[in-house]
């Protein structure tokens, strides 16, 4: 069963950065209703972009709703997560202290560190964190869609309020 956050990436270009030979682009990240989401994310990499679909999803636009599930798994050699339409990748989350990092497949650690004292609980909660002791990891598989996007609003001509129309 996965655990799912719905989030909306909003472009920022002032948050693009370099490390060594890897290009980061920025990103606001936020809760659906604008919100800004207190995580230590702020930038992707091509890796990141592409397993998101950020460029897929945003077609041009400078945000989009994006559904995250992560896929807790019992071993790293268990059967790839399949979701139609959605690109899938396992990672694993290592916890040191308060922090939890994420590696690649291969055992590579990513920019990509969530802080117990720092990121909002919810966002924790989804990629696992809490339930992790100091030096334990958890493998998961991870995949991104757009979320669905609200029906419209329409008045109706008799007073009322007509949703998906």
């Amino acid at each position: 069963m996965p655990r799912t956050l719905t989030v909306l990436f909003r472009r920022d270009p002032s948050r693009d950065r370099q490390c060594e030979r890897i290009r980061f682009e920025g990103y606001q990240v936020c809760w659906p209703d604008g919100r800004p989401v207190a995580v230590g994310l702020d930038a992707f990499c091509t890796h990141g972009q592409r397993l998101l679909g950020l460029g897929r999803h945003l077609r041009g636009c400078t945000e989009r709703q994006i559904e995250l599930l992560c896929f807790p798994l019992r071993e790293r050699e268990a059967n790839l997560t399949k979701l139609p339409g959605a690109r899938v990748r396992r990672f694993l989350l290592q916890r040191t202290g308060r922090e939890g990092r994420i590696h690649f497949l291969d055992g590579t650690p990513t920019a990509v560190v969530f802080d117990l004292a720092r990121d909002e609980y919810r966002v924790l909660h989804w990629i696992g964190l809490p339930a992790l002791r100091d030096g334990e990891g958890q493998w998961f598989d991870l995949a991104a869609r757009a979320a669905a996007l609200p029906a419209p609003h329409i008045e109706g001509s008799l007073g009322g309020v007509l949703s998906g129309v």
